[in-house]
């Protein structure tokens, strides 16, 4: 029961953080595009009154549910659920497989997270530069595009190979609109793998653990690494444990410097003109963007999240602008923050030499429904009415009675 009630919490979050995505920067940049060069289909485009193709209605929701970085932490739901839809939808799939492949998709991706879960050590393709999403969102979009087609064992397989042979994405790309693309492409490559696997395509059937497979070009990996990957799948469910969904439209690594801030400055206001310095550790790795060019790049950038945070109390959405990047205020304080590689505390120093400390915590989660409920809600209250968000959420919690998918698509469309 665990895993249906966090499968749909998981659902409804994505759907939500992707419609917000549409009234930002990222949305209008993805609407012009797909005005310019995408065809009509069947497929909703989630928060729009656009509709494509499957494979481009992956594609553009992926894009679109990774866009403010503001999904659940390991990212796995954009292109399982972008996925998972877009297949559903064109092919009206009932409720109940589609809740099927997106757990099928998100348990996939969990059984192989092991590649990348030791990168802070140094150990995995992740310390090297590849990122989780490019490299494993595309064999976990075609398992869940492979479940709602019913393909054979055989086509499965063939669809994995295709969609190894189109993975890669780089950390480097943190901050920039580069990394909700690499979601929004691995739902295309997985839709794409399965839809070609269902037409007699093939592929190798070790793509993943041959000799020059994907394992050994990612390597070298440890045997302990190896051994673990795909062991529990089928006995461990990864969606039975608590979800870690975000507060903060920001990268992960920024939360537990951000959070300190917040209670800092509720335990006493600070004047932004007063800071002297503030010392934390950066997180110079994943947060690649230190000193932002744009105010998106903020989102991988902790300097960027304590002046928000110092300055304005809170750090929402939509503060990732030019405009508030370029606030003489969010400059002073992002100049005075300074790397404490290690530091598990956050110290502002005043100019009339006086320290403020507050230790940091591990980042907060909202685990439970009345707090992924009012996140949904506030998310999609510039786009959709909310009759409409309240029926979505009515759609969600019983999606495996639905007989198809188009009730809840058709409430997702811009109103």
């Amino acid at each position: 029961m665990a895993v249906l009630e966090n499968a749909k919490l998981a659902i409804l979050d994505c759907l939500g953080v992707s419609v917000l995505a549409t009234t930002q920067e990222i949305g209008e940049r993805l609407r012009n595009f797909t005005l310019a060069h995408v065809g009509a289909g069947p497929c909703t485009i989630w928060g729009t009154e656009l509709k494509a193709g499957a494979r481009d209605a992956a594609l553009l929701n992926g894009t679109l549910a990774h866009g403010l970085d503001y999904d659940d932490r390991n990212h796995s739901s954009t292109y399982t659920l972008a996925a998972t839809f877009a297949v559903a939808e064109s092919s009206l799939a009932t409720g109940r497989i589609a809740l099927e492949a997106f757990i099928v998709g998100r348990e996939i991706r969990a059984s192989l997270d092991r590649l990348f879960s030791s990168r802070n050590a140094g150990i995995g393709p992740g310390a090297r530069g590849w990122h989780s999403n490019g490299i494993l969102g595309p064999i976990a979009a075609a398992c869940a595009a492979s479940k709602i087609l019913k393909l054979e064992t055989e086509q499965t397989l063939s669809a994995i190979g295709l969609a190894a042979g189109s993975c890669g994405a780089l950390t480097r790309d943190g901050g920039t609109m580069a990394k909700p693309f690499r979601c929004g492409h691995a739902a295309a490559a997985g839709v794409t793998a399965a839809l070609m696997a269902q037409q007699g395509w093939t592929s190798d059937e070790e793509a993943l653990e041959g000799r020059y497979g994907l394992l050994e070009a990612v390597g070298p990996l440890s045997e302990s690494i190896l051994d673990t990957l795909g062991s529990d799948l089928g006995i461990e469910w990864s969606l039975s444990q608590e979800l870690r969904i975000k507060p903060f439209a920001s990268c992960t690594a920024t939360h537990s410097g951000l959070e300190a801030m917040l209670r800092l400055v509720q335990r006493k206001q600070i004047d932004p003109a007063d800071v002297e310095e503030i010392e934390c550790d950066l997180k110079p790795y994943p947060l690649v963007r230190q000193r932002p060019a744009r105010g998106f790049e903020g989102r991988f950038s902790m300097p960027f999240c304590l002046a928000n945070a110092a300055v304005y109390a809170r750090l929402a959405p939509e503060d990732f602008t030019d405009a508030r990047l370029a606030e003489a205020s969010i400059q002073n304080i992002i100049r005075r923050t300074v790397h404490r590689s290690g530091s598990e505390i956050l110290t502002v120093t005043l100019k009339n030499g006086s320290k403020l400390s507050e230790p940091l915590q591990h980042p907060s989660n909202y685990c439970d429904l009345a707090q992924v409920s009012k996140k949904f809600v506030r998310s999609v209250s510039g786009v959709l009415s909310n009759e409409h968000a309240q029926s979505i959420m009515g759609h969600v919690a019983a999606m495996e009675e639905m007989s198809n998918l188009r009730p809840l698509t058709r409430l997702l469309q811009m109103n």
